[in-house]
């Protein structure tokens, strides 16, 4: 599990302009030179047009390493990240290079795969990004485990942590002593709040959306298809699925998986129909992510159950394709385009770059409330309840 960097690979001329060779061709000094291409005022305007006139002309690009050793500043980010084979995670990390490219920031990027997460493997990539001398760092961490490590690791930089909102986040910062997030207090007392952010998708009001659609159909029967328990969005999705269908009094049931994966939801689908008289199916099934919902489609379409005449399907992501999925699939729409945005933005400000550059830095300009935990722990980022074929009224009481 090594990093990689995505700098850009293109191909190179055989010979590399110097800085000595820019300096000669326009008349000034090395140290002029370095002085335009690092923005100096300390440089006429006349020597610095001459000056970026000769760079163009020699095709002369700045050695990233010799610009670090004179600015200080690599404008390197360590980027951890887990849960990259779905299709949220993936959507996240390609709004964030594409913000830090903007600010002409690079990414090193180290992939890990979640199931065979070890708190070793990640301390030696963090390590590793430190020798890099990365500005920041960015973990994408879904599960709990991958959470915990990126609060405790002992790193100076600023960071900013991908991952579930609101309660996941306090009792990470907390250390609280649940199973779900167990930081020690001494990680809490040595972490600095001010080099420590959080954003992540707000699942509380992904579930209220999805509730109050199909409560506003007339369905009061529901089996939820949770996901893994271990990642910190589908554990807060679950517990704000479970609290508000009880207030609504719902009879709602709930399968927990053990991945996001379409072939298990197939499976449990199935136990389900084989289980369960046809008059005794829920009247909608909400799954936790799409994959899960095709394979609740898949076993629905073979046991000649309806959709949505006899059981509506809802699912989340909105993964490409869904739409033409047959009939197509109503899902919840998160905005991982702003999610990675907002991310590159909070690690900018802490940096002292951007907008954010003078606050703690909120979600669409909201301040960070004072004094500890509050000021790492943001709003969520929203989503949208997209309408489809696959759920309508239901036709049995």
């Amino acid at each position: 599990m090594g990093a990689y960097s995505m700098r850009n690979q293109a191909s190179q001329p055989s010979h590399r302009a110097s800085m000595n060779e820019v300096a000669e061709k326009a008349g000034v000094s090395h140290q002029t030179v370095s002085r335009v291409i690092n923005n100096s005022p300390n440089v006429s305007r006349a020597t610095r047009q001459r000056v970026e006139q000769v760079i163009r002309e020699l095709n002369y690009r700045p050695s990233n390493s010799a610009r670090a050793l004179v600015t200080r500043h690599t404008k390197t980010i360590g980027f951890i990240a887990g849960g990259v084979n779905y299709y949220g995670p993936i959507s996240t990390m390609a709004s964030i290079e594409s913000v830090a490219r903007e600010h002409g920031f690079y990414l090193s990027v180290a992939i890990i795969d979640e199931r065979e997460y070890t708190r070793q493997a990640f301390e030696e990539i963090a390590d590793s990004f430190l020798d890099q001398g990365v500005e920041a760092f960015l973990f994408l961490a879904p599960t709990v485990a991958m959470v915990e490590a990126a609060v405790s690791a002992t790193i100076n930089q600023p960071r900013v942590i991908l991952t579930s909102t609101f309660e996941e986040q306090e009792r990470a910062m907390e250390g609280s002593s649940s199973a779900s997030s167990a930081v020690s207090p001494s990680t809490r007392n040595q972490l600095d709040a001010d080099l420590v952010r959080f954003v992540g998708i707000d699942q509380v009001a992904a579930a209220h959306k999805v509730i109050d659609y199909l409560s506003e159909l007339g369905h009061r029967d529901c089996v939820f298809f949770s996901g893994p328990e271990d990642w910190g969005d589908a554990a807060m999705r679950l517990k704000a699925w479970q609290r508000y269908s009880h207030e609504l009094g719902w009879n709602a049931r709930t399968l927990v998986m053990k991945s996001w994966d379409a072939s298990e939801a197939y499976e449990e689908a199935r136990k389900l129909i084989s289980e369960t008289s046809r008059e005794q199916l829920p009247t909608v099934v909400v799954a936790s992510n799409d994959l899960q919902a095709f394979g609740v489609s898949k076993a629905f379409h073979e046991a000649g159950v309806r959709v949505p005449e006899d059981v509506s399907v809802v699912g989340f992501d909105d993964v490409p394709g869904a739409d033409f999925h047959v009939p197509s699939l109503t899902t919840v729409r998160p905005d991982f385009e702003a999610l990675g945005r907002s991310a590159m933005q909070k690690l900018l400000g802490m940096l002292g770059i951007g907008e954010g550059s003078q606050t703690a830095g909120g979600v669409n300009g909201t301040e960070a409330a004072e004094g500890g935990v509050d000021e790492a722990v943001e709003p969520g980022i929203g989503s949208e309840l997209i309408v489809r074929e696959s759920s309508a009224a239901p036709r049995r009481k």
